[in-house]
């Protein structure tokens, strides 16, 4: 038997009726041997989720909201303000190490996550801009 025909099987026995769906149609349908929305087995002909579907969430779980949080923008924000607190300019960028785990660990609510991500780029973006600017008096100071 192919995969199919046991397909087709499988859906005609969990229809009401004979599994002839083509038969005469016109008198009334016979009671399905488990009655009511039952299908020939007894199990309710809705009990099985369509297989390209994902199962449903369990009472105690979440439910699925979407596709996969994209972590790398959170990694590069941490990678960044890591980087720039090595380079001995400064320790104000801790603060954007802070933010990047925080949004890091917030992988179940995607809405904090993105919150502390933008916290996290702000903060890396801030202090290169501290950065260029005490850059920038550094060399206008060393011309005088």
């Amino acid at each position: 038997m192919t995969w199919i025909e046991e397909r087709a099987e499988l859906m005609n026995s969990q229809w009401p009726g004979s599994g002839d769906s083509w038969g005469d149609r016109t008198g009334p349908q016979p009671p399905s041997p488990g009655g009511g929305a039952h299908g020939a087995s007894g199990v309710p002909w809705h009990s099985f989720p369509p297989p390209d579907l994902p199962p449903p969430a369990h009472p105690g779980q979440p439910p699925l909201s979407g596709p996969p949080l994209a972590k790398g923008n959170a990694v590069l924000a941490l990678i960044i303000a890591i980087i720039l607190t090595l380079t001995c300019v400064g320790v104000t960028d801790v603060i954007g190490i802070a933010l990047a785990a925080v949004a890091l660990s917030k992988d179940q609510d995607p809405e904090e996550f993105d919150r502390y991500t933008r916290w996290a780029w702000l903060s890396n973006f801030i202090h290169i801009g501290f950065l260029v600017l005490l850059l920038v008096l550094f060399v206008a100071l060393d011309t005088v």
